[in-house]
């Protein structure tokens, strides 16, 4: 029994690792291109960050395509189904290039008059533009990059995106400073070049995770097969992944309510709430990456119709979470003051930052858990779960604190006790569809002829092969 755990554990941590590592590297582009084009002056730096909107739509274009064929796949290959998850994978992957090809489209069509409602002034909304001239076909590539990296996951293969990741973002670093002030004797192209280099490094990262997803998937299926589009193919990724890219859009919307409710209490406590949600996000990177690498995994067994396997995986899952986390909880009521005052010197933002960073660290362990709840769904095509726990969560949250302000009575305390309220609501709701998935033969593999019984480390023995 021990063994198995173990077993288990081994194939998560050898998901996981990779994926937090690719994290941490993806957050870079956007510090880059902020490092170098805040010597543009202000106008420029508040100009690229109007762009957020769109990057975040794009991103949960990804999302959607992504987590679809990634619980797909996984079932499949568990399945022994070789040929069916090499054709869902290409499904994704030209659903992917069809939604690029409508972004970069809308990106130049409409990309003015998004940015002429965010932009802060006349000035900042030209530079932004000028950025996101440059920057909407990286932002279109990202999708198909999101889609391939969620596949190569799917089939065992965690290493290829991080290896992109590590080559593309010293392009970016060399390239965005060339582009943008120039050289001597060549104009630089000002914030257009900043999202130039990004887009050229995002290319760059394309083609490796393309050429090792394509070589990946070559050994499920040989010799190559006739490709036929299947609308029925088609319609399961999306049905599978839209209510995870809406819960992407639902933790956005989450995060806005956060900093409206903020702007109440003043620019003091709208400050530390962003410094403190700046800190969480980077914290729940451990988790995210466990929850991440569960999926594949859990999908595989989902698929191979063994229910003990996927229970083991989610004890595992919690148990990694649960110590990490706990961990972080108790550094973050120790040690926070200290953590905060690296992003501030203001007393009373460091108070308040320091405050709110003890009390929604409360709920470290019962986001873990929504996280890794929220990966069982996923693995089991239920994303429609996780969607209604994460809805549950904005309900709880907003309905009290509509009331609260409407009344004049919100404060800094009441606003971090509805959030951990709501966090802890997200948490019964996906735990209890976790359970009905482990549980309940009716809610296991979406794809039949589960008749395997080799486990996922056969998967990763093979990635060179």
């Amino acid at each position: 029994m021990f063994a198995s755990y173990l077993g288990v554990a081994k194939s998560i941590s050898y998901m996981s690792v990779p994926i937090a590592v690719g994290i941490v590297i993806q957050s870079l582009y956007l510090l880059i291109d902020l490092f170098f084009v805040s010597h543009l002056g202000a106008n420029a730096v508040a100009g690229v960050t109007s762009t957020a909107t769109a990057a975040l739509l794009t991103g949960m274009l990804g999302q959607l395509l992504g987590i679809g064929a990634d619980a797909l796949i996984g079932q499949a290959l568990g399945a022994g189904q070789f040929a069916l998850a090499r054709r869902i994978f290409v499904h994704a992957g030209l659903m992917a290039v069809l939604c690029s090809c409508a972004v970069v489209a809308a990106g130049y069509m409409g990309g003015a008059h998004m940015l002429s409602r965010l932009a802060s002034g006349a000035a900042a909304q030209e530079l932004g533009e000028s950025y996101l001239n440059g920057y909407i076909p990286g932002l279109a590539l990202q999708i198909v990059m999101t889609v391939a990296t969620f596949g190569l996951r799917a089939a065992g293969e965690p290493y290829g995106p991080l290896i992109a990741q590590c080559v593309s973002v010293p392009i970016n670093l060399v390239l965005a400073p060339l582009l943008i002030f120039g050289v001597p004797g060549v104009n630089g192209l000002g914030t257009f070049g900043a999202g130039l280099a990004t887009t050229v490094a995002t290319g760059v990262a394309v083609l490796i995770i393309l050429r090792r997803a394509f070589d990946r998937y070559r050994q499920f299926a040989q010799p190559p097969m006739a490709f036929r589009w299947e609308y029925s193919t088609a319609r399961r990724i999306f049905s599978v992944g839209l209510p995870a890219g809406l819960e992407t859009l639902v933790i956005y919307m989450y995060t806005a309510l956060m900093y409206w409710a903020a702007a109440k209490l003043g620019a003091p406590v709208q400050a530390a709430i962003g410094i403190s949600l700046m800190l969480i996000q980077a914290l729940f990177i451990p988790s995210v990456s466990v929850a991440h690498g569960c999926v594949p995994v859990a999908a595989y067994y989902i698929g191979a119709g063994n229910r003990r396997k996927v229970k083991e995986i989610y004890i595992v899952a919690f148990a990694l979470v649960t110590s990490v986390m706990g961990c972080l909880t108790w550094v973050c009521n120790l040690w926070g003051h200290s953590l905060v005052s690296f992003f501030s010197s203001d007393l009373q933002v460091l108070d308040d930052a320091t405050y709110v960073l003890a009390c929604l660290a409360l709920n470290f362990v019962t986001s873990g858990l929504s996280h890794i709840n929220s990966s069982i769904l996923q693995a089991a095509g239920r994303t429609i779960w996780s969607l209604l726990a994460i809805c549950t969560r904005l309900a709880i949250f907003i309905v009290p604190l509509y009331l609260l302000i409407d009344a004049g009575q919100v404060t800094l305390q009441r606003l971090c006790l509805l959030s951990n309220l709501a966090f802890l609501s997200q948490a019964l709701v996906s735990s209890y569809a976790a359970y009905l998935v482990i549980k309940h033969p009716v809610f296991t593999a979406s794809v039949p002829e589960a008749a395997t019984s080799r486990g996922f480390d056969s998967l990763l023995m093979n990635k060179e092969q």
